[in-house]
This record gives structure tokens, sequence and C-alpha cells, in this order.
């Protein structure tokens, strides 16, 4: 693929102001006003004159208050190019030139916490039919067959999981048992949110993406089917804008306490006693594993022996993916309703032997060769990356695969894991009693 001109992908933006950012909405919403805007403005498959077809879209209608609010930051103090960073909004909102209509907010969506909801897919979906009735061709760039069950126009996991597909590359240990010759696996994952994103890589659920560049050239190649390549400054200023990306101004504000090395602020906001309860079990629960101010570190082996030899993993079963082990207790989130399709992984192991494990998705053994190459993968099955969970009351349903549909059912879910390693694999590890679930969740509705 040759490189799109910067001329086509990234605008001037020397002194940029809120008058120039709403012509700037104008020429890419077309009549927004409608919420409609033609074909021909995105894509360079064929002239607007020979596209009938009408895009819906909601990406643009947020780049307004987006940039106003990167206007009002004061960059000064972290050498930060404010610059660069108002250009990468716009080309983070605007459909990726010479893609499939996409852009990145397509499934970023701002408003389900840069992530994407079912509620969301599924009112696009109602209102794409809707004008498919007065117009046949009436289209919206978030339904591609790229994402589609049967690769054409079945949308079920879409609509009911927000879930995309992702094809990941198998490695040489690794084969499919159904289909030796593949050489990848698709599986159905969630879009990840985006916030603190300067705090918390590698990104991904499987930690494939070591910057944000990467991962933003991931997303292009993987989900906009591009004709052309972005340029080097096109992923720049996209990673630009994916660091100035807070939940609340005061994960902002702790964000800075980061970068500045000092003394880390308290920015919980004012408690009462049942939520400052919830505090105090959250702390010895869950803050964990979702440890330090970025919540990702890992600060203890207490959830299972480090198998692959390492001391606190990066990366941790919780027993998400189905099927789950032999003696797991009934889960608010497994079952029928909940579980994907498994497929059957191959896993050649080093002493020469092979082992044949099931799953719906094995994350992390799929791209961590150091686990691969110490136990073959058969101790670090379904293994994924573990996130912040500032802002998560935004961003549900919950998990990889989007099977907890509350903070209940995950707090819930953690009760029967809990149980599961210490009454069923006989590690030490505190049980959650069921007084606490509600405080604990109404610390985390309230505070992250």
């Amino acid at each position: 693929m040759k490189a799109i001109d910067p001329r086509q992908t990234t605008l001037s933006l020397p002194t940029l102001s809120v008058r120039a950012i709403k012509l700037v909405l104008a020429l890419i919403a077309g009549v927004m006003g409608v919420g409609v805007y033609c074909a021909g403005f995105i894509s360079s498959a064929a002239p607007a004159a020979e596209r009938q077809e009408e895009i819906l879209d909601d990406e643009a209608s947020n780049l307004d208050v987006i940039l106003r609010e990167l206007e009002r930051e004061d960059s000064s103090l972290l050498g930060v190019d404010k610059k660069k960073a108002l250009k990468g909004a716009i080309n983070f909102f605007r459909p990726f030139p010479g893609g499939n209509g996409r852009s990145c907010a397509t499934c970023h969506n701002p408003r389900d916490g840069f992530s994407l909801s079912p509620a969301t897919v599924e009112a696009r979906w109602q209102r794409l039919q809707r004008a498919r009735r007065i117009n046949p061709n009436a289209d919206d760039p978030l339904f591609r067959p790229i994402d589609a069950d049967d690769g054409d126009q079945d949308f079920t996991l879409l609509r009911t999981r927000a879930l995309i597909k992702v094809r990941v590359p198998l490695p040489d240990r690794v084969r499919m048992t159904d289909d030796p010759t593949a050489t990848h696996v698709t599986l159905s994952r969630a879009v990840p949110p985006l916030n603190m994103l300067k705090h918390t890589a590698p990104y991904q659920q499987d930690r494939t993406a070591k910057t944000l560049e990467e991962q933003a050239l991931g997303a292009i190649n993987a989900h906009m089917e591009p004709t052309v390549q972005p340029t080097e400054e096109f992923l720049e200023t996209v990673a630009e804008f994916q660091r100035h990306i807070f939940s609340s101004p005061k994960v902002r504000k702790l964000s800075k306490a980061i970068d500045a090395g000092g003394p880390i602020p308290d920015i919980d906001p004012p408690l009462t006693t049942f939520e400052r309860r919830g505090k105090e079990r959250f702390d010895f629960f869950c803050a964990k594993c979702h440890g330090g101010p970025s919540q990702t570190q890992n600060l203890e082996n207490r959830v299972s022996p480090p198998f692959d030899g390492s001391t606190n993993p990066v990366s941790l079963n919780v027993v998400v993916s189905n099927p789950p082990p032999t003696g797991f207790p009934l889960s608010p989130i497994q079952g029928p309703g909940f579980d994907l399709p498994p497929q059957r992984f191959t896993v050649a192991l080093p002493n020469g032997t092979s082992v044949v494990l099931v799953s719906s998705d094995p994350g992390t053994v799929l791209t961590d060769i150091h686990a691969l190459e110490t136990v073959g993968g058969n101790q670090v099955f379904n293994r994924f990356d573990v996130p912040q969970l500032r802002g998560i009351n935004k961003t549900a349903p919950y998990f990889h695969d989007h099977r907890a549909k509350t903070l209940e059912d995950v707090v819930k879910h953690y009760q029967q894991f809990f149980f599961f390693i210490n009454v069923v694999r006989g590690f030490p590890l505190p049980q959650i009693p069921d007084e606490d679930i509600a405080p604990i969740v109404a610390y985390m509705k309230k505070a992250l």
C-alpha cells in the first residue's frame, strides 16, 4: 500500500479557533443537521455523483466538544504539543481517507467512555433501518461485513453485545485443531475504553500493541479496510490526542501528578459511610491486582501460582472465557446466553508432546512468547491484560467479551472466582462475603 499524502489526512492548525473548528465540522458532516452526509466525501471508491447511498453517522457531532476541551487545557506544565493533539482529534473523528467509511470514533464512542455499548449499536441499527425505508441504499459505517457473524449482514453479536471481530496470528506452536493449516484465529471482542492511556501501555486486551501509534495502525488495518496506509504524522497525532483522553477532570489531575513524579492525590469524591466501607473492601479485594496509580499493577501473587515463572504476572485468567474449568461454581456471567462458540487449539509443548485446549478466547497466550516457551501455554490459557477501572461506570458491559452486564455481576463473578481458587484449587485467597458486594459496587459507581 502507498502512503497517504499528509495533506489528505491532517489539517494545518496554526491558529485554530472554535469558529474554524465549526467550519471543519461543517465540511466533515455535510448535511449533519439531519444526521446524514454524502458517502462520496469519505470514500475514494467513486465520486459523490456516482454513489447514491447515504451514510448515517454520529462521530462528527462529538468533535466540537472534544476540541473545545483540548483548547482549554494548559499544556505549558507538561510541554504537550497541543497543536498535534488538536490535529489528532480531527483525524480520530473523521472517516479515514481511503477506508470503508469508519473513523476511530465509529467504535470508540465518547458517550460510552470511548468504548462501544450494545445500546449505542442497537440505536444506530434501528436508525439505519428507518433510513432504509426512505432510501434503500442508506448506510452506516459501523455495520461492515468484516464484523458480521456470517461475514455478510448478520450483526447479531455486534447488536446484542457490541463485539467486533479480531483476527489474531497464531504462534508457531499453536494450531487450530480443526483447521491445522490456519494461520490466524478470528475472535469476538469488546472495544476497549480509552482513558489514562499514557500510563497503561501496552494496549489491547491481549497486550499486543506496545505504543499508541502501533495500536492506531493495527486498528486502521484491521477495521477500516484501508486502500492506502496512514502517514507517520497521522499516527502520531492520533496517539497524541488519545493521551489527552480522561474519564474526568480529577483523573486528568491524577495523570499530571504521575507525570510530575510528586505525591498522588486522593481523587475520590465525598463518600458516605456505606461507600467508605466499599472503598475499604475494594482496596482489600480488588486493588491487589488493579494496583498502583494507574490501577494496572498486579501487586501480589495471590490469584494463582506464577505458572509462567514470573512474579506478579501482568495478565491473569479470572475464568471469563468459556468453558470454565471443572469445579467452577455457577457464575452470573457463564452459561447459555453468555458463552461464545469455543474453538479447539493444539499447543505443542516443550517436551515434544502436544495438548488440545478449548476456549472461546485464549487471550495473551497467542501473543506471549515467553509464556509459551516456558510451559507451552497449557497453564497460561485464557489470560488477559489487567485494565484500569476509572470511568468504569460509563463503560458497561464488562470483560473482554462483554458478558457481564452490570458491576454487580462483575463482583459476584469474582466472588465465585475467589471461592474456586481457594476451595477447589486450594490456594489461599480471601473470600468475598455477600454483605461486601453492595458497598463495593456503590464505591465503584461513585468514585471510579
